[in-house]
C-alpha cells in the first residue's frame, strides 16, 4: 500500500467509526404512513400559503446566481429583528452555521457545550478532528455556569455551543446566566436559537454588547419551511463580515430559497398564528401525557415535549413505530430514565400518538 493509499485509508476509517446524524425517518416506502413526531417540524404552518409563496419564489431566473434577493432578505431580517443587515450571514440551514463556526474556530482544538443538547455540535467538532467537552446541566435543566466556565478555561476552548431553548430539554436558559458566561468566557459563544420564535426572549440584541456572541436562527421551525433549508447567523458587523466574506461559501443559498425567505417575512402573521396554534396543542398534549401513570412530562418552551417514561424508551419507540408513530428516543437524560422527545403535532396526530402509547403501555 502506498503512503497516499494509507492516508486515504485512515481518513475513511475515521469516518467509518464516526456516529453520524441518525435520521429518524429515511424516506423509504415502508415509512410512508408513519406520523413523524421525531424531527420538530411545524405541522401548523399553512400549507396552502407556503405553496403560494413557493410559486411566487419560483418565478425567479434560476440560471442566475443569487444576488439582489440575498441583499433584500438580509434587509428584511434586519428590520424584523431590529438589527443591522450587515450583522446577518445567510446559510444553507442552521446546521451549516454550526459547521462554519467549527471550521473557522476549531483547528483540531477543543470546543465546549452542555449535556444533553443537540448532537450536531459534537458530530461536526469531532469530524474536524477536535474534541467537544460537555458539561451536564443541573437537575432542573439550568446551566451550571461555574462548572461550564471552569471546564472552558481548563480546556482553552475556542468555541462554546449553547442551545436555548435547549434540545431536548425544551427550556430556555436565563438571560443572567448567559450574560455571566459572555462576560467571563474568552472564546466565541455560538447561541443556537432554533426555537426562539416560540418564546418571548432572544439574545439577538446582545450581539451589539458582546463581541464574542453569535446567534444562530432558522426558518425550519416556526416558519415551517424545513424542506427549503434556510438558516442564518447574527453577530457584530466585524465578525459577520469575516464569516460571510472569508469563510462562507460563495452562494450558500439558492435564489429560490432566498425569495421564499422574503415571502415568509412578508407573512409574519401566518408564522405567529401557527405558533399560537402549536402552543394550544402543546398544552393539550402535556395535559394528556401527565394523566399517564408513571410518566414525568417536563414543561416546554418549544414545539416538542420531553417525556420521561421510567422504562426502556428504545422498546417503547420501536413499538410506537410499529403502530405508525415515529418519535425520538433519547434514552436516559441526566438522571431521568427512558426519555422520549415528541414533536407537537395537530390534534389528530396527537390523538393517534396517545392511542398508540396507551396500547404500548397496556401490552407491557
Amino acid at each position: 500500500m502506498t503512503s497516499r493509499d494509507n492516508t486515504l485509508h485512515k481518513i475513511l476509517a475515521r469516518l467509518q467509526v464516526s456516529d453520524g446524524y441518525a435520521l429518524a425517518r429515511t424516506g423509504e416506502a415502508s415509512e410512508s404512513r408513519l406520523i413523524g413526531l421525531d424531527s420538530n417540524e411545524n405541522y401548523f404552518a399553512d400549507d396552502s400559503l407556503i405553496r403560494k409563496m413557493a410559486e411566487e419564489a419560483a418565478r425567479c431566473d434560476l440560471r442566475i446566481y443569487p444576488c439582489e434577493e440575498v441583499i433584500e432578505l438580509r434587509e428584511k431580517l434586519g428590520a424584523w429583528l431590529q438589527i443591522e443587515p450587515e450583522c446577518v450571514v445567510l446559510a444553507n440551514g442552521e446546521d451549516q452555521v454550526i459547521d462554519l463556526a467549527a471550521t473557522v474556530l476549531l483547528r483540531e482544538g477543543c470546543a465546549i457545550s452542555i449535556s444533553p443538547t443537540y448532537s450536531m455540535y459534537r458530530l461536526r467538532v469531532e469530524l474536524l478532528g477536535g474534541k467537544l467537552i460537555q458539561v451536564p446541566l443541573q437537575k432542573d435543566f439550568s446551566l451550571d455556569v461555574p462548572r461550564l466556565l471552569s471546564a472552558a478555561d481548563e480546556a482553552r476552548a475556542s468555541t462554546m455551543f449553547l442551545c436555548s431553548p435547549n434540545n431536548p430539554t425544551a427550556n430556555q436558559f436565563s438571560e443572567a446566566s448567559i450574560a455571566e458566561v459572555l462576560s467571563r468566557y474568552r472564546g466565541l459563544l455560538v447561541m443556537d436559537e432554533a426555537y426562539a420564535e416560540f418564546v418571548e426572549r432572544s439574545l439577538v440584541r446582545m450581539v451589539r454588547e458582546y463581541s464574542n456572541l453569535a446567534v444562530m436562527r432558522t426558518f425550519s421551525k416556526a416558519f415551517g419551511i424545513a424542506g427549503a433549508r434556510l438558516g442564518y447567523m447574527i453577530a457584530n458587523p466585524q465578525l459577520s463580515k469575516l464569516f460571510g466574506e472569508k469563510a462562507q461559501l460563495p452562494y450558500p443559498i439558492s435564489r429560490f430559497t432566498a425569495r421564499l425567505g422574503i415571502e415568509c417575512l412578508r407573512n409574519l402573521k401566518a408564522m405567529q398564528d401557527s405558533v399560537s396554534k402549536m402552543k394550544q396543542e402543546r398544552s393539550w398534549l402535556i395535559d394528556h401525557l401527565r394523566r399517564l401513570e408513571g410518566f414525568r412530562v417536563f414543561d416546554s418552551e418549544t414545539n416538542f415535549v420531553l417525556v420521561c417514561t421510567g422504562r426502556n424508551s428504545s422498546e417503547i419507540s420501536t413499538k410506537l413505530r410499529s403502530l405508525g408513530v415515529s418519535v425520538r428516543d433519547f434514552g436516559d437524560v441526566l438522571d431521568f430514565r427512558g426519555c422520549l422527545r415528541v414533536t407537537v403535532g395537530t390534534r389528530p396526530m396527537g390523538e393517534k400518538f396517545l392511542d398508540a402509547l396507551e396500547q404500548v403501555m397496556r401490552d407491557e
